[in-house]
C-alpha cells in the first residue's frame, strides 16, 4: 500500500500554491485577450484589475490543483470534475460580480447549454482542457522552477508578485470601481 505523504506548510508550499494561482491568473488573462481579439477584433483589458491577470482563473487553478491533483492518474476523472468545479467557480463569480457591481463581465446568453448567461458548454469544455494542462504540464513546470530557484528564491518571487497584485487591487478599489 502506497503511503500518502502530506506536504507540510512551508515557504515551498506557499510558493507552489501562489505560483499556481498567479500562472492561472496570467494564462486566464491571455486566454481572454486572445479569445476576444479573435471574436471581436479589439484588444481591451477585460480584467477586473489593472494588471495582466484575472484572479478568478487563479482561484479556479488553485481549486483544481487542491481538489484534483490526487486523481492525476485518472485524466478522464480530472477532466469531468474540472468541468463541474470550473462551472461552479465561473457561475458564482459572475453572480457575485452582478450583485456587487451590477455589471456582467461576460455573458454567454444564447450559447449552447448556458446557465443564466454565466456559464456555457464552450467555456466549461475549454476550462476542463486547461485543467488537464494545469495538472499535467504547468504544475510539473512550477515544481522544476521552485527546485531550480530554491525555496528562498521562489518565496521571494512569490512575495514580490503578490505585493504587486495587492497594490494593484488597492489601486483598483480606490480608483477604478
Amino acid at each position: 500500500m502506497k503511503k500518502v505523504v502530506k506536504e507540510k506548510w512551508s515557504s515551498k508550499t506557499f510558493s507552489k500554491l501562489f505560483l499556481i494561482f498567479f500562472i492561472g491568473c496570467l494564462i486566464g488573462w491571455l486566454y481572454e485577450e486572445i479569445f476576444y481579439f479573435v471574436d471581436e477584433g479589439i484588444i481591451v483589458n477585460r480584467g477586473y484589475l489593472y494588471g495582466p491577470y484575472l484572479p478568478v482563473y487563479g482561484v479556479g487553478a488553485l481549486l483544481i490543483y487542491l481538489l484534483l491533483n490526487r486523481f492525476k492518474k485518472q485524466p478522464i476523472l480530472v477532466f469531468l470534475l474540472s468541468f463541474i468545479i470550473t462551472g461552479i467557480v465561473e457561475y458564482l463569480t459572475g453572480l457575485w460580480m452582478w450583485e456587487v457591481y451590477h455589471r456582467r463581465w461576460w455573458d454567454y446568453t444564447g450559447l449552447f447549454l448556458n446557465i443564466d448567461g454565466y456559464v456555457c458548454f464552450r467555456s466549461l469544455f475549454t476550462f476542463a482542457i486547461a485543467s488537464l494542462a494545469l495538472i499535467y504540464l504547468v504544475v510539473p513546470l512550477i515544481d522544476k522552477l521552485i527546485k531550480k530557484m530554491g525555496n528562498n528564491g521562489s518565496f521571494a518571487l512569490s512575495l514580490t508578485i503578490g505585493t504587486i497584485m495587492i497594490i494593484d487591487l488597492v489601486l483598483t478599489l480606490l480608483f477604478r470601481y
